[in-house]
C-alpha cells in the first residue's frame, strides 16, 4: 500500500469498519451496506483476505451485512415510503428462480445419494446461498437505493474500486517477460479465488457497459473518466489471455455498432483483416493456441488446464465435456440432476452456463436463465429508448450492451454464478428497472389525473 508496508493491515481495517457499515445500513441508511459490497465486488481479492482471517463473524461478513440491509429495509420502510415506487417487474421471475434453484438443490442431494447435512451438502449449500445473494441485492438496490446523490456516490467508489484493480493487474504483470505467450502470464487478478478467464470476463461485461455510456453521454467530464477506465479495462482484458473474453468483447462491440453507429463497424472490419499486426505477439500465440515451451513454439494441448472450485477445466476436453453434460441433461431432461452436481460427478466444469443449466437443472432451470436475460435485454432497451435526459438513455444502453457481453463469456464458462463477477450486473439491473418504472409512473400520472376529472364532471 503505496510501498508504506501497510497492505498487510488493510483485512483488519476492513474488518472493523465492516460491522460500523452493518449497523448503519440497519438503523440509518441501507444504501451504505449496498455500496460496501459494490465497492469491493471489483477488488474482492482484499475482501477475501478479510473473510480468511481467524477472528469472529469474519469469514460471514457478506452474509450479515446482507441481512442488516434486509432488516433495515423493514425498519427503514417509513422513510422509502416517502418516495413511492411501484413493484419491480422482477418480483416474480426472482421467486421462481430463487424457488427453483433451491428445489434443484434439494434434487442434487437425493443424486448424489447423500443428505443435507453431509459435507458435500454443505458445500453446495454455502454456493447455492452465495448464488441468492445476486437476486437479493437487485431487490434491496431498486427498493433502498433510489437517491440520485446515493446513485452518484456508488459509481464514482466502482470508478475508484476499478482503477485500484486496473493499477494492482498492471504492477503484477509488468514483473512478466511478455514477448512471447506462456500459462504463467495467465494472471488471476483482484477477483480472488476466481481466474484468469473470469477475470477477462467481468473486463469484458463492464468494459462493454462502460463504452455503452460513452457512445451516448456528452458530458465532457465523465467522458474523459469512461475514457480512463475503457483504458484500464482493455488492459486488463488484452492480457487476460481469456479467448472467451475476446469474442465477447468482439460481439458486444459488433452490437454496439448495429445498434447504435453502423460506423463502428468499419474499423472492426478493418481489425479482422489486421489483428496479427496490431495486437501483441503474446496474445496472437494465445489466440492462436501457441505456447511457449524451453524457447521452442509449440501447439498446446492443456494449455487452458486450472482448477475453479474443485472442478478442472480444460479446453482440450471441452468438447467431450459438453457432449457429457447432454447425456445428463438426456438422462433427466425436466428437472436435471441437481444443483451443483455436474462438477462432484465428474470432477469437470462444463466450461458452458447453458450446458451447465441443461445437465443441473433440465429444461425448467435453463427456461428460467434464458428468461432472465430476455427481461434484462427488455429492462436495458426500455430504458435507452424511453430515458427523457441523456444519462438515462445512455444508462440503458450501457446495460444493454453488458447483458450482451454476459450472454457471450457465459457460452465459454461460468461467469453467472459469482458474486464478483455479477454482484454489479444485479445492482445495475435494479437502477435499470427503477428508472423504467418511474418513467412509467410519470407517464401514467397525467391520464389518471385526466380521468379523475373527467368522472368528477
Amino acid at each position: 500500500m503505496l510501498g508504506l508496508g501497510l497492505g498487510q493491515y488493510l483485512p483488519y481495517v476492513i474488518y472493523g469498519i465492516f460491522f460500523l457499515i452493518a449497523l448503519v445500513a440497519l438503523f440509518y441508511r441501507n444504501e451504505i451496506g449496498i455500496l460496501f459490497i459494490a465497492f469491493f465486488l471489483p477488488i474482492y481479492a482484499l475482501l477475501n483476505k478479510t473473510i480468511k482471517l481467524e477472528l469472529p463473524l469474519a469469514k460471514d461478513i457478506i452474509d450479515i451485512l446482507i441481512i442488516a440491509m434486509l432488516v433495515g429495509w423493514l425498519l427503514q420502510r417509513k422513510k422509502s415510503e416517502e418516495q413511492q415506487l411501484s413493484h419491480s417487474p422482477l418480483l416474480l421471475p426472482i421467486f421462481l428462480f430463487m424457488a427453483y434453484s433451491l428445489f434443484s438443490f434439494i434434487q442434487g442431494t437425493s443424486t448424489l445419494g447423500s443428505d443435507l447435512f453431509s459435507e458435500v451438502s454443505e458445500q453446495r449449500l454455502a454456493d447455492w446461498k452465495n448464488y441468492m445473494i445476486m437476486p437479493l441485492l437487485y431487490l434491496i438496490a431498486y427498493y433502498n437505493l433510489r437517491d440520485r446523490k446515493w446513485q452518484y456516490a456508488l459509481f464514482i467508489l466502482l470508478s475508484i474500486s476499478f482503477l485500484v484493480m486496473d493499477f494492482k493487474f498492471r504492477e503484477t504483470f509488468r514483473w512478466f517477460q511478455q514477448a512471447h505467450f506462456t500459462n504463467d502470464m495467465r494472471i488471476p487478478g483482484t477477483l480472488g479465488f476466481l481466474g484468469p478467464n473470469e477475470w477477462g470476463s467481468f473486463h469484458t461485461i463492464y468494459n462493454l457497459f462502460l463504452i455503452g455510456l460513452f457512445m451516448i453521454d456528452k458530458h465532457v467530464w465523465r467522458r474523459i473518466a469512461y475514457l480512463i477506465l475503457i483504458a484500464g479495462g482493455t488492459y486488463c482484458l488484452l492480457y487476460s489471455y481469456s479467448r472467451g473474453a475476446y469474442v465477447g468483447f468482439f460481439v458486444g462491440l459488433v452490437f454496439i455498432g448495429l445498434v447504435r453507429s453502423r460506423k463502428l463497424l468499419i474499423p472492426l472490419v478493418v481489425f479482422l483483416l489486421v489483428w496479427k499486426l496490431i495486437l501483441p505477439l503474446s496474445v496472437v500465440e494465445r489466440i492462436e493456441g501457441t505456447i511457449v515451451d524451453q524457447s521452442d513454439l509449440v501447439q498446446s494441448e492443456r494449455a487452458d488446464l486450472m482448477s475453479v472450485g474443485g472442478s478442472e477445466l480444460d479446453t482440450a476436453k471441452r468438447a467431450e465435456i459438453w457432449t457429457m453434460a447432454l447425456d445428463y441433461f438426456s438422462q433427466n431432461p425436466i428437472f436435471g440432476n441437481g444443483f451443483r452436481t455436474f462438477g462432484i460427478l465428474t470432477g469437470w466444469d462444463t466450461h458452458n452456463v447453458y450446458l451447465k443449466a441443461l445437465a443441473e437443472q433440465g429444461l425448467i432451470g435453463f427456461v428460467l436463465y434464458l428468461w432472465l436475460y430476455v427481461l434484462a435485454l427488455r429492462s436495458g432497451w426500455r430504458l435507452y429508448r424511453d430515458g427523457n435526459e441523456e444519462l438515462l438513455k445512455a444508462f440503458g444502453f450501457a446495460f444493454l450492451c453488458a447483458v450482451v457481453g454476459s450472454m457471450v463469456v457465459n457460452f465459454f464458462g461460468d461467469r453467472w454464478t459469482y458474486l464478483q463477477i455479477g454482484g454489479l450486473y444485479w445492482i445495475f439491473w435494479a437502477l435499470v428497472d427503477q428508472e423504467n418504472s418511474i418513467l412509467k409512473a410519470k407517464a401514467t400520472a397525467p391520464l389518471e389525473g385526466t380521468t379523475t376529472t373527467t368522472a368528477k364532471a
